[in-house]
């Protein structure tokens, strides 16, 4: 009995009847509008109020009464025996008390007591040596060749194409001087290489360079030699085909015989050769 021509169907939601009956007083309460507030949660205090026993730096002294985190007192402090809990009715009969942390406790000193710690802590000198020493080092007791060991990455050889036609005279000679030179010892070449699994750095190098300092300084009853102190800057691998094949300039991807510069700051370089061989 409410639909008119202005609306030929019933109305779909709360707000098409308020258009209708103009009025909002004498629609009924949706439930889903009713706002139901929760009880309001307690803050916790972040503070308590506490009494050390004993001296705590950045806090004040024994005896005195300083506010501390909840959770410091409860894990650190109250185990220790370091403080202990202050109720609210023992609060109550200090009303002149001053609940206050001394943050400077314990930081300040005189110079009198500095000069006393100073004294009775020496502090140890450690020389290092001189540039032209270290390279004397390293040239006495570095080997001329420094062998590493890697994996090799197996690539496989291309089949040869076999051929159907017979073996002709001239075929058959140069077959039998192929065996005889296959049956002479081949001389050995480094001069092949193979790609490897991971690389031999300069940090690598750096390893076994102090490696063998410390144990060929104490064979030879040297202890200067296990003091020398090298970084991976101070190794460098000769870049004269490396570069040309775009390999990185810290660090060997390949087996064979690489060249390498030994150079502290204020010294003079020490050639050697790092030998990546292919690990069986």
């Amino acid at each position: 009995m409410f639909l008119t021509a202005k609306y030929p169907r019933a109305p779909q939601c709360f707000a098409c009847i308020r258009q209708i009956f103009g009025t909002e007083a004498q629609l009924p309460r949706s439930p889903f509008r009713t706002q139901v507030r929760g009880k309001k949660k307690v803050r916790l205090p972040t503070t308590i109020n506490v009494k050390l026993i004993k001296d705590i730096r950045g806090y004040g002294r024994k005896g005195s009464i300083v506010p501390v985190a909840p959770g410091r007192m409860r894990n650190i402090w109250h185990p220790s025996k370091r403080a202990e809990y202050m109720t609210a009715a023992q609060l109550k009969t200090m009303p002149d008390l001053v609940v206050e942390r001394d943050f400077a406790f314990g930081l300040e000193q005189s110079p009198e007591g500095q000069a006393k710690e100073d004294e009775s802590s020496p502090v140890v000198e450690v020389k290092l040596l001189s540039p032209q020493r270290t390279t004397q080092l390293i040239s006495a007791y570095v080997p001329e060749i420094l062998e590493f060991y890697r994996q090799p990455i197996a690539t496989p050889e291309p089949e040869k194409p076999k051929s159907s036609r017979r073996p002709s005279r001239t075929a058959a000679s140069s077959a039998a001087e192929d065996l005889v030179a296959a049956s002479e010892p081949a001389p050995v070449s480094m001069s092949k290489s193979e790609a490897i699994y991971g690389s031999v750095s300069t940090a690598d190098i750096v390893d076994s360079i102090q490696v063998i300092l410390s144990l060929e300084g104490v064979a030879a009853g040297d202890t200067e030699a296990a003091r020398v102190v090298l970084s991976a800057e101070d190794v460098k691998i000769v870049q004269e085909e490396r570069t040309a094949i775009g390999e990185e300039v810290d660090r060997i991807k390949r087996t064979g015989d690489f060249p390498i510069d030994i150079t502290v700051k204020g010294g003079e370089a020490v050639r050697r050769t790092v030998r990546v061989l292919a690990e069986k």
